[in-house]
C-alpha cells in the first residue's frame, strides 16, 4: 500500500523543521517505488496471457500463485537495483509539485543513463 506523502509542502505547515522535507522525500521515493513494482508486476501478468501455459507443471490455481508471487519478487528485486526509470521520473515530478521552488528543465526530468527520445515534427 502506498500512503504517507503529504501534498501540502512541509515549508507551509508551521513549525518548519528542516528535516521534515528529507522524511517526505524519503517517503516519496519509497512510495514511488512501490508505484513502480506495482506497474512492473502488472505488466509481466499482462505478458503472459500472451504466452502458451506450459503443461510441464500443470494447469492449475498453485501454479499462478507462485508464478503471482515469483513476479511480485521478480519486480521488487528489479525495483530495488534501479528498476525501469518511472520510479524516478514520479519522484522528480511529486517533488517539484512539493513547493522546493525548483522547475523541472524543459522536456521533463530524464533519469540517469535514460536515452534521449527525439521530438517529431508538428503536424
Amino acid at each position: 500500500m502506498i500512503e504517507g506523502i503529504n501534498p501540502v509542502p512541509p515549508q507551509k505547515l508551521g513549525n518548519y523543521d528542516p528535516t521534515a522535507k528529507q522524511q517526505e522525500e524519503s517517503r516519496l521515493k519509497q512510495a514511488a517505488k512501490q508505484f513502480e513494482q506495482v506497474f512492473m508486476q502488472q505488466m509481466f501478468t499482462e505478458m503472459r496471457k500472451g504466452v502458451e501455459k506450459s503443461k510441464m507443471f500443470g494447469d492449475g490455481k498453485d501454479e499462478e500463485m507462485f508464478q503471482g508471487m515469483l513476479d511480485q519478487e521478480r519486480t521488487k528485486a528489479w525495483s530495488d537495483s534501479g528498476g525501469i526509470g518511472i520510479a524516478q521520473v514520479i519522484f522528480e515530478q511529486m517533488r517539484n509539485q512539493m513547493g522546493d521552488g525548483k522547475k523541472p528543465p524543459e522536456g521533463g526530468p530524464k533519469p540517469e543513463g535514460a536515452p534521449s527520445i527525439p521530438e517529431l515534427p508538428p503536424g
